[in-house]
Protein backbone atom coordinates (compact mmCIF):
# COMPACT_ATOMS: atom_id res chain seq x y z
CA UNK A 1 0.00 0.00 0.00
CA UNK A 2 1.27 3.48 -0.88
CA UNK A 3 1.87 5.96 1.89
CA UNK A 4 1.13 9.68 2.17
CA UNK A 5 1.43 12.72 4.36
CA UNK A 6 -1.53 15.07 4.85
CA UNK A 7 -1.02 18.81 5.27
CA UNK A 8 -3.88 21.03 6.49
CA UNK A 9 -3.91 24.77 7.18
CA UNK A 10 -6.34 27.39 8.37
CA UNK A 11 -5.54 31.08 8.92
CA UNK A 12 -6.70 33.14 11.90
CA UNK A 13 -9.43 34.85 9.86
CA UNK A 14 -10.67 31.55 8.44
CA UNK A 15 -10.92 29.60 11.70
CA UNK A 16 -14.55 30.60 12.22
CA UNK A 17 -15.55 29.61 8.68
CA UNK A 18 -17.02 26.14 8.71
CA UNK A 19 -15.91 25.29 5.17
CA UNK A 20 -12.24 25.93 5.96
CA UNK A 21 -12.13 24.43 9.46
CA UNK A 22 -9.35 21.95 10.17
CA UNK A 23 -11.90 19.28 11.06
CA UNK A 24 -13.62 19.58 7.68
CA UNK A 25 -10.32 19.61 5.81
CA UNK A 26 -9.06 16.61 7.77
CA UNK A 27 -12.25 14.64 7.20
CA UNK A 28 -12.14 15.30 3.45
CA UNK A 29 -8.41 14.52 3.11
CA UNK A 30 -8.57 11.25 5.08
CA UNK A 31 -11.56 10.09 3.06
CA UNK A 32 -9.75 11.05 -0.15
CA UNK A 33 -6.64 9.06 0.91
CA UNK A 34 -8.73 6.07 1.91
CA UNK A 35 -10.50 6.02 -1.47
CA UNK A 36 -7.08 6.13 -3.18
CA UNK A 37 -5.81 3.24 -0.98
CA UNK A 38 -3.16 5.38 0.74
CA UNK A 39 -1.88 4.72 4.23
CA UNK A 40 -1.65 8.08 6.06
CA UNK A 41 1.71 8.19 7.87
CA UNK A 42 1.09 11.54 9.60
CA UNK A 43 -1.24 14.54 9.51
CA UNK A 44 0.27 18.03 9.84
CA UNK A 45 -2.17 20.58 11.25
CA UNK A 46 -1.29 24.27 10.81
CA UNK A 47 -3.62 26.52 12.81
CA UNK A 48 -3.80 30.30 12.64
CA UNK A 49 -1.07 30.72 9.98
CA UNK A 50 -0.93 32.56 6.65
CA UNK A 51 0.36 30.73 3.54
CA UNK A 52 2.12 33.77 2.12
CA UNK A 53 5.47 32.41 3.32
CA UNK A 54 6.85 28.96 4.09
CA UNK A 55 7.88 30.09 7.59
CA UNK A 56 5.23 27.96 9.28
CA UNK A 57 6.09 25.49 12.08
CA UNK A 58 4.07 22.51 10.82
CA UNK A 59 5.03 23.17 7.19
CA UNK A 60 8.72 23.18 8.13
CA UNK A 61 8.17 19.94 10.08
CA UNK A 62 6.53 18.45 6.98
CA UNK A 63 9.51 19.34 4.77
CA UNK A 64 11.86 17.78 7.34
CA UNK A 65 9.73 14.62 7.47
CA UNK A 66 9.84 14.36 3.66
CA UNK A 67 13.64 14.50 3.79
CA UNK A 68 14.09 12.04 6.68
CA UNK A 69 11.13 9.68 6.10
CA UNK A 70 10.17 9.86 2.39
CA UNK A 71 6.63 9.07 1.31
CA UNK A 72 4.86 8.43 -2.01
CA UNK A 73 2.33 11.25 -1.90
CA UNK A 74 1.46 14.53 -0.25
CA UNK A 75 -2.27 15.23 0.10
CA UNK A 76 -3.64 18.75 0.56
CA UNK A 77 -7.19 20.01 0.63
CA UNK A 78 -6.52 22.80 -1.86
CA UNK A 79 -3.46 24.54 -3.30
CA UNK A 80 -4.14 27.74 -1.34
CA UNK A 81 -3.96 25.64 1.87
CA UNK A 82 -0.46 24.64 0.75
CA UNK A 83 0.99 27.91 -0.64
CA UNK A 84 -0.21 31.33 -1.70
CA UNK A 85 3.04 32.49 -3.20
CA UNK A 86 3.87 31.40 -6.76
CA UNK A 87 7.64 31.36 -6.24
CA UNK A 88 7.39 29.23 -3.07
CA UNK A 89 4.92 26.87 -4.71
CA UNK A 90 7.06 26.40 -7.85
CA UNK A 91 10.19 25.69 -5.81
CA UNK A 92 8.52 23.15 -3.53
CA UNK A 93 6.54 21.63 -6.44
CA UNK A 94 9.77 20.97 -8.39
CA UNK A 95 11.43 19.57 -5.27
CA UNK A 96 8.57 17.10 -4.76
CA UNK A 97 8.71 16.16 -8.44
CA UNK A 98 12.45 15.44 -8.23
CA UNK A 99 11.81 13.17 -5.26
CA UNK A 100 9.01 11.33 -7.15
CA UNK A 101 6.44 12.47 -4.60
CA UNK A 102 2.98 13.10 -6.00
CA UNK A 103 1.06 16.20 -4.94
CA UNK A 104 -2.68 15.53 -4.73
CA UNK A 105 -5.38 18.10 -4.03
CA UNK A 106 -8.80 16.99 -2.82
CA UNK A 107 -10.51 19.77 -4.78
CA UNK A 108 -8.12 20.11 -7.74
CA UNK A 109 -7.00 16.52 -8.36
CA UNK A 110 -3.57 15.16 -9.28
CA UNK A 111 -1.27 18.14 -9.78
CA UNK A 112 1.53 15.99 -11.20
CA UNK A 113 -0.40 14.56 -14.17
CA UNK A 114 0.13 17.65 -16.37
CA UNK A 115 3.10 19.94 -16.77
CA UNK A 116 3.67 22.64 -14.19
CA UNK A 117 1.57 25.22 -16.08
CA UNK A 118 -1.77 24.19 -14.54
CA UNK A 119 -0.49 23.97 -10.94
CA UNK A 120 1.21 27.34 -11.35
CA UNK A 121 -2.05 28.84 -12.61
CA UNK A 122 -3.75 27.50 -9.48
CA UNK A 123 -0.94 28.95 -7.34
CA UNK A 124 -1.17 32.30 -9.14
CA UNK A 125 -4.89 32.45 -8.46
CA UNK A 126 -4.24 31.56 -4.81
CA UNK A 127 -1.65 34.37 -4.53
CA UNK A 128 -4.03 36.82 -6.17
CA UNK A 129 -6.82 35.79 -3.74
CA UNK A 130 -4.40 36.21 -0.84
CA UNK A 131 -3.46 39.73 -1.91
CA UNK A 132 -7.11 40.70 -2.44
CA UNK A 133 -8.07 39.24 0.94
CA UNK A 134 -5.15 41.10 2.51
CA UNK A 135 -6.40 44.41 1.11
CA UNK A 136 -9.92 43.63 2.27
CA UNK A 137 -8.65 42.75 5.73
CA UNK A 138 -6.67 46.00 5.96
CA UNK A 139 -9.70 47.99 4.83
CA UNK A 140 -11.92 46.22 7.39
CA UNK A 141 -9.42 46.85 10.19
CA UNK A 142 -9.14 50.52 9.23
CA UNK A 143 -12.92 50.85 9.24
CA UNK A 144 -13.07 49.19 12.66
CA UNK A 145 -10.44 51.65 13.93
CA UNK A 146 -12.39 54.61 12.50
CA UNK A 147 -15.49 53.33 14.31
CA UNK A 148 -13.56 53.56 17.60
CA UNK A 149 -12.73 49.88 18.15
CA UNK A 150 -9.26 48.35 18.40
CA UNK A 151 -8.66 46.14 15.31
CA UNK A 152 -5.69 44.12 16.59
CA UNK A 153 -4.73 41.83 19.43
CA UNK A 154 -5.47 43.17 22.89
CA UNK A 155 -2.49 44.60 24.83
CA UNK A 156 -1.55 43.19 28.24
CA UNK A 157 -4.40 43.82 30.70
CA UNK A 158 -7.09 43.47 28.03
CA UNK A 159 -8.57 40.54 26.13
CA UNK A 160 -10.35 40.03 22.81
CA UNK A 161 -13.99 38.92 23.17
CA UNK A 162 -16.90 38.56 20.77
CA UNK A 163 -19.86 40.89 21.29
CA UNK A 164 -22.64 40.12 18.86
CA UNK A 165 -21.18 40.09 15.35
CA UNK A 166 -17.90 41.87 16.17
CA UNK A 167 -14.82 41.29 18.28
CA UNK A 168 -13.95 43.98 20.82
CA UNK A 169 -11.31 44.57 23.48
CA UNK A 170 -12.32 44.56 27.16
CA UNK A 171 -10.31 44.67 30.43
CA UNK A 172 -9.05 41.31 31.64
CA UNK A 173 -10.51 40.95 35.18
CA UNK A 174 -7.37 39.19 36.46
CA UNK A 175 -4.59 41.12 34.71
CA UNK A 176 -6.06 44.65 34.42
CA UNK A 177 -5.74 45.43 38.18
CA UNK A 178 -2.05 44.40 38.03
CA UNK A 179 -1.39 46.68 35.04
CA UNK A 180 -3.08 49.56 36.89
CA UNK A 181 -0.90 48.89 39.94
CA UNK A 182 2.23 48.86 37.74
CA UNK A 183 1.39 52.37 36.48
CA UNK A 184 0.75 53.60 40.03
CA UNK A 185 3.97 52.14 41.42
CA UNK A 186 6.10 53.52 38.61
CA UNK A 187 4.53 56.97 38.97
CA UNK A 188 6.00 57.20 42.49
CA UNK A 189 9.50 57.39 40.98
CA UNK A 190 10.77 54.72 43.37
CA UNK A 191 11.14 51.94 40.79
CA UNK A 192 13.31 51.41 37.73
CA UNK A 193 11.74 49.31 34.96
CA UNK A 194 13.75 46.27 36.07
CA UNK A 195 12.74 46.70 39.72
CA UNK A 196 9.12 47.15 38.68
CA UNK A 197 9.22 43.95 36.58
CA UNK A 198 10.46 42.04 39.62
CA UNK A 199 7.90 43.58 41.97
CA UNK A 200 4.97 42.97 39.60
CA UNK A 201 6.14 39.39 38.94
CA UNK A 202 5.93 38.78 42.69
CA UNK A 203 2.37 40.11 42.55
CA UNK A 204 1.45 37.86 39.59
CA UNK A 205 2.03 39.95 36.43
CA UNK A 206 3.89 37.93 33.79
CA UNK A 207 4.74 38.19 30.11
CA UNK A 208 1.85 37.79 27.71
CA UNK A 209 2.72 34.37 26.33
CA UNK A 210 4.44 32.67 29.26
CA UNK A 211 4.69 32.44 33.03
CA UNK A 212 8.07 34.18 33.19
CA UNK A 213 8.80 37.66 34.48
CA UNK A 214 7.86 40.41 32.06
CA UNK A 215 10.89 41.72 30.17
CA UNK A 216 12.12 45.27 30.74
CA UNK A 217 11.33 46.23 27.13
CA UNK A 218 7.77 44.89 27.46
CA UNK A 219 7.23 46.82 30.70
CA UNK A 220 8.65 49.96 29.10
CA UNK A 221 6.36 49.54 26.07
CA UNK A 222 3.35 48.89 28.32
CA UNK A 223 3.88 52.01 30.44
CA UNK A 224 4.29 54.17 27.31
CA UNK A 225 1.22 52.78 25.52
CA UNK A 226 -1.47 55.48 25.22
CA UNK A 227 -4.10 52.75 24.73
CA UNK A 228 -4.38 52.41 28.51
CA UNK A 229 -5.88 55.89 28.92
CA UNK A 230 -8.02 55.53 25.78
CA UNK A 231 -5.95 56.87 22.86
CA UNK A 232 -5.53 54.33 20.04
CA UNK A 233 -2.62 54.57 17.57
CA UNK A 234 -2.75 52.50 14.39
CA UNK A 235 -0.86 52.06 11.14
CA UNK A 236 2.61 52.61 9.73
CA UNK A 237 4.37 54.67 8.50
CA UNK A 238 1.57 57.23 8.86
CA UNK A 239 0.09 56.58 12.28
CA UNK A 240 -3.56 57.34 12.92
CA UNK A 241 -4.82 58.43 16.34
CA UNK A 242 -8.31 58.20 17.78
CA UNK A 243 -9.91 57.97 21.23
CA UNK A 244 -11.28 54.44 21.44
CA UNK A 245 -14.56 53.13 22.77
CA UNK A 246 -12.78 50.59 24.97
CA UNK A 247 -12.70 51.13 28.72
CA UNK A 248 -9.48 52.93 29.82
CA UNK A 249 -7.58 51.39 32.73
CA UNK A 250 -5.97 54.65 33.89
CA UNK A 251 -6.41 58.41 33.70
CA UNK A 252 -4.24 60.50 31.40
CA UNK A 253 -2.79 62.33 34.41
CA UNK A 254 -1.32 59.07 35.72
CA UNK A 255 0.02 58.19 32.25
CA UNK A 256 1.67 61.62 31.93
CA UNK A 257 3.26 61.26 35.37
CA UNK A 258 4.80 57.93 34.31
CA UNK A 259 6.23 59.54 31.15
CA UNK A 260 7.70 62.33 33.29
CA UNK A 261 9.36 59.78 35.60
CA UNK A 262 10.68 57.81 32.61
CA UNK A 263 12.19 60.97 31.10
CA UNK A 264 13.89 61.78 34.39
CA UNK A 265 15.28 58.26 34.61
CA UNK A 266 16.64 58.48 31.07
CA UNK A 267 18.48 61.66 31.99
CA UNK A 268 19.99 60.40 35.22
CA UNK A 269 20.17 56.63 35.06
CA UNK A 270 22.52 54.27 33.28
CA UNK A 271 20.76 51.72 31.09
CA UNK A 272 19.26 48.60 32.64
CA UNK A 273 21.69 45.72 33.02
CA UNK A 274 21.65 42.35 34.69
CA UNK A 275 23.91 43.93 37.33
CA UNK A 276 22.94 47.59 37.58
CA UNK A 277 25.99 49.05 39.31
CA UNK A 278 25.45 52.25 41.26
CA UNK A 279 28.75 54.03 40.54
CA UNK A 280 28.97 53.56 36.77
CA UNK A 281 29.73 56.94 35.22
CA UNK A 282 30.66 58.56 38.54
CA UNK A 283 34.07 57.02 39.37
CA UNK A 284 37.39 57.35 37.52
CA UNK A 285 40.98 56.13 37.65
CA UNK A 286 43.25 59.01 38.71
CA UNK A 287 46.31 57.55 36.94
CA UNK A 288 44.74 56.82 33.52
CA UNK A 289 41.77 59.26 33.68
CA UNK A 290 39.40 56.49 32.60
CA UNK A 291 35.94 55.60 33.86
CA UNK A 292 35.69 52.64 36.18
CA UNK A 293 33.59 49.78 34.97
CA UNK A 294 32.18 46.93 37.03
CA UNK A 295 31.63 43.24 36.51
CA UNK A 296 30.59 40.20 38.48
CA UNK A 297 32.86 37.24 39.25
CA UNK A 298 31.72 33.85 40.60
CA UNK A 299 33.47 32.84 43.82
CA UNK A 300 34.11 29.19 44.62
CA UNK A 301 33.13 28.33 48.16
CA UNK A 302 30.86 26.00 50.08
CA UNK A 303 28.01 28.26 49.05
CA UNK A 304 28.84 29.57 45.54
CA UNK A 305 28.21 33.29 45.19
CA UNK A 306 28.93 36.20 42.88
CA UNK A 307 31.13 39.13 43.94
CA UNK A 308 31.32 42.32 41.87
CA UNK A 309 34.38 44.52 41.37
CA UNK A 310 35.02 48.00 39.96
CA UNK A 311 38.19 48.53 37.93
CA UNK A 312 39.83 50.84 35.41
CA UNK A 313 39.24 50.09 31.70
CA UNK A 314 42.94 50.47 30.85
CA UNK A 315 44.07 47.59 28.59
CA UNK A 316 46.24 45.24 30.58
CA UNK A 317 44.53 46.13 33.85
CA UNK A 318 45.08 48.60 36.67
CA UNK A 319 45.57 47.01 40.07
CA UNK A 320 45.20 50.31 41.91
CA UNK A 321 41.49 50.57 41.06
CA UNK A 322 40.48 46.92 41.49
CA UNK A 323 37.98 47.27 44.35
CA UNK A 324 35.06 45.18 45.54
CA UNK A 325 31.84 46.98 44.57
CA UNK A 326 30.26 46.84 48.01
CA UNK A 327 33.40 48.31 49.65
CA UNK A 328 33.76 51.20 47.17
CA UNK A 329 30.05 52.07 47.33
CA UNK A 330 30.27 52.16 51.14
CA UNK A 331 33.34 54.44 51.05
CA UNK A 332 31.64 56.84 48.65
CA UNK A 333 28.52 56.87 50.81
CA UNK A 334 30.75 57.93 53.70
CA UNK A 335 31.75 61.04 51.71
CA UNK A 336 28.32 62.46 52.48
CA UNK A 337 29.13 62.35 56.19
CA UNK A 338 31.56 65.22 55.55
CA UNK A 339 28.85 67.66 54.60
CA UNK A 340 25.95 69.36 56.29
CA UNK A 341 23.84 72.38 55.39
CA UNK A 342 24.24 75.29 57.77
CA UNK A 343 21.33 76.15 60.11
CA UNK A 344 20.49 79.38 58.26
CA UNK A 345 20.18 77.53 54.94
CA UNK A 346 18.03 74.80 56.53
CA UNK A 347 15.79 77.46 58.07
CA UNK A 348 15.50 79.23 54.72
CA UNK A 349 14.45 75.97 53.02
CA UNK A 350 12.01 75.25 55.83
CA UNK A 351 10.50 78.74 55.46
CA UNK A 352 10.15 78.33 51.70
CA UNK A 353 8.54 74.91 52.17
CA UNK A 354 6.13 76.32 54.74
CA UNK A 355 5.17 79.12 52.34
CA UNK A 356 4.77 76.58 49.55
CA UNK A 357 2.55 74.37 51.69
CA UNK A 358 0.38 77.26 52.87
CA UNK A 359 -0.04 78.54 49.34
CA UNK A 360 -0.54 75.01 48.04
CA UNK A 361 -3.16 74.21 50.67
CA UNK A 362 -5.12 77.36 49.84
CA UNK A 363 -5.03 76.56 46.12
CA UNK A 364 -5.77 72.89 46.74
CA UNK A 365 -8.68 73.60 49.07
CA UNK A 366 -10.04 76.29 46.76
CA UNK A 367 -9.90 74.00 43.70
CA UNK A 368 -11.36 71.09 45.66
CA UNK A 369 -14.19 73.24 47.05
CA UNK A 370 -15.01 74.53 43.56
CA UNK A 371 -15.19 71.01 42.11
CA UNK A 372 -17.34 69.75 45.01
CA UNK A 373 -19.73 72.71 44.63
CA UNK A 374 -20.12 72.04 40.89
CA UNK A 375 -20.69 68.36 41.63
CA UNK A 376 -23.31 69.17 44.26
CA UNK A 377 -25.16 71.46 41.82
CA UNK A 378 -25.26 68.75 39.15
CA UNK A 379 -26.46 66.19 41.70
CA UNK A 380 -29.36 68.55 42.56
CA UNK A 381 -30.31 68.78 38.89
CA UNK A 382 -30.11 65.02 38.56
CA UNK A 383 -32.29 64.49 41.65
CA UNK A 384 -34.85 66.98 40.31
CA UNK A 385 -34.90 65.10 37.00
CA UNK A 386 -35.56 61.81 38.81
CA UNK A 387 -38.48 63.41 40.68
CA UNK A 388 -39.96 64.61 37.36
CA UNK A 389 -39.78 61.07 36.02
CA UNK A 390 -41.60 59.69 39.06
CA UNK A 391 -44.30 62.41 38.74
CA UNK A 392 -44.74 61.58 35.05
CA UNK A 393 -43.84 65.12 33.98
CA UNK A 394 -41.21 63.99 31.44
CA UNK A 395 -40.93 61.02 29.09
CA UNK A 396 -38.50 58.15 29.54
CA UNK A 397 -36.50 59.23 26.48
CA UNK A 398 -35.98 62.73 27.88
CA UNK A 399 -35.05 61.27 31.27
CA UNK A 400 -32.48 58.84 29.82
CA UNK A 401 -30.86 61.51 27.68
CA UNK A 402 -30.60 64.13 30.45
CA UNK A 403 -29.70 61.63 33.17
CA UNK A 404 -26.81 60.22 31.10
CA UNK A 405 -25.50 63.76 30.53
CA UNK A 406 -25.50 64.49 34.28
CA UNK A 407 -23.76 61.20 35.05
CA UNK A 408 -20.98 62.01 32.57
CA UNK A 409 -20.51 65.46 34.13
CA UNK A 410 -20.30 63.95 37.64
CA UNK A 411 -17.78 61.33 36.45
CA UNK A 412 -15.60 64.08 34.91
CA UNK A 413 -15.62 66.04 38.16
CA UNK A 414 -14.70 62.90 40.11
CA UNK A 415 -11.75 62.46 37.75
CA UNK A 416 -10.64 66.05 38.39
CA UNK A 417 -10.79 65.41 42.15
CA UNK A 418 -8.63 62.31 41.79
CA UNK A 419 -6.05 64.17 39.65
CA UNK A 420 -5.94 66.98 42.22
CA UNK A 421 -5.27 64.53 45.07
CA UNK A 422 -2.59 62.70 43.05
CA UNK A 423 -0.76 65.94 42.30
CA UNK A 424 -0.84 66.95 45.96
CA UNK A 425 0.53 63.55 46.98
CA UNK A 426 3.45 63.81 44.51
CA UNK A 427 4.30 67.35 45.69
CA UNK A 428 4.33 66.29 49.34
CA UNK A 429 6.66 63.35 48.57
CA UNK A 430 9.11 65.61 46.74
CA UNK A 431 9.12 68.22 49.51
CA UNK A 432 9.67 65.52 52.12
CA UNK A 433 12.78 64.34 50.24
CA UNK A 434 14.15 67.91 50.05
CA UNK A 435 13.63 68.49 53.78
CA UNK A 436 15.24 65.17 54.67
CA UNK A 437 18.29 66.02 52.56
CA UNK A 438 18.82 69.36 54.28
CA UNK A 439 18.58 67.81 57.74
CA UNK A 440 20.89 64.82 57.19
CA UNK A 441 22.63 64.45 53.85
CA UNK A 442 24.26 61.11 54.64
CA UNK A 443 21.18 59.39 56.06
CA UNK A 444 18.98 60.62 53.19
CA UNK A 445 21.50 59.22 50.69
CA UNK A 446 21.64 55.86 52.50
CA UNK A 447 17.84 55.58 52.65
CA UNK A 448 17.32 56.55 48.98
CA UNK A 449 16.73 53.96 46.22
CA UNK A 450 19.58 53.57 43.71
CA UNK A 451 18.02 55.81 41.06
CA UNK A 452 17.78 58.66 43.60
CA UNK A 453 21.30 57.99 44.89
CA UNK A 454 22.52 58.71 41.35
CA UNK A 455 20.65 62.03 41.44
CA UNK A 456 22.51 62.94 44.62
CA UNK A 457 25.88 61.83 43.23
CA UNK A 458 25.32 64.02 40.15
CA UNK A 459 24.25 66.96 42.32
CA UNK A 460 27.30 66.84 44.62
CA UNK A 461 30.16 65.42 42.51
CA UNK A 462 31.44 65.76 38.96
CA UNK A 463 33.83 62.87 39.50
CA UNK A 464 35.35 60.68 42.18
CA UNK A 465 38.89 59.50 41.42
CA UNK A 466 40.50 56.28 42.69
CA UNK A 467 44.21 55.57 43.21
CA UNK A 468 45.94 52.78 45.14
CA UNK A 469 42.49 51.39 46.02
CA UNK A 470 41.51 54.59 47.82
CA UNK A 471 39.45 57.70 47.07
CA UNK A 472 42.24 60.07 46.05
CA UNK A 473 40.35 63.05 44.65
CA UNK A 474 36.78 64.39 44.72
CA UNK A 475 35.64 66.98 42.17
CA UNK A 476 32.53 68.85 43.26
CA UNK A 477 29.94 70.18 40.83
CA UNK A 478 29.98 73.95 40.21
CA UNK A 479 26.55 74.31 41.85
CA UNK A 480 27.52 72.44 45.01
CA UNK A 481 30.90 74.17 45.14
CA UNK A 482 29.15 77.56 44.96
CA UNK A 483 26.81 76.60 47.82
CA UNK A 484 29.83 75.60 49.89
CA UNK A 485 31.75 78.81 49.13
CA UNK A 486 28.71 80.80 50.21
CA UNK A 487 28.71 78.80 53.45
CA UNK A 488 25.34 77.25 52.64
CA UNK A 489 27.11 73.89 53.05
CA UNK A 490 29.83 73.33 55.65
CA UNK A 491 32.38 70.58 56.17
CA UNK A 492 31.99 68.98 59.58
CA UNK A 493 34.84 69.79 61.95
CA UNK A 494 35.82 66.18 62.55
CA UNK A 495 36.61 65.89 58.82
CA UNK A 496 39.01 68.84 58.76
CA UNK A 497 42.79 68.13 58.52
CA UNK A 498 44.43 67.51 61.88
Amino acid sequence: MNTCYVYLRVSTDEQAKEGFSLDNQKRACLEFARNKNYHVKEVFLEEGRSARTTDRPEFQRLLKAIEEKPTDTLVVYKIDRFARNVNDFTRIYNDLKNKDIRLLSVTEGDLMESNSLIPNIFASVAQWESEVNGQRTKAAMLQKFNNGWWPGWAPIGYMNVKRGDKRVVVPDPKVAPLVIEAFKLYSTGEYSFLELCREMFRKGLTGKSNDKMMSVSTMQHTLSNTFYYGLMKWGKPKQLEKMGKHKPLIKKALFDQCQFIAAKHRNFLVRERKYNYLLRGHTFCLIHNRRLTAEAHPVKSKKPKVVSYYHCTMPGGCKGTYLEAELLERRIANLFKRYEFNPEFIEMVRTKVKEYFESGRKNHNSERSGILNRRKAIEKKRNRLEDLLVDGTITRDVFKRQHAKFQVQIANLDEQLMELEEKHKIDVTLIDEVLALTRNIYQTYIDAPDYLKRHYLRFFFEGIYIKDKRIAKVVETPLFSTLRRQNKVIIRSNWLPG
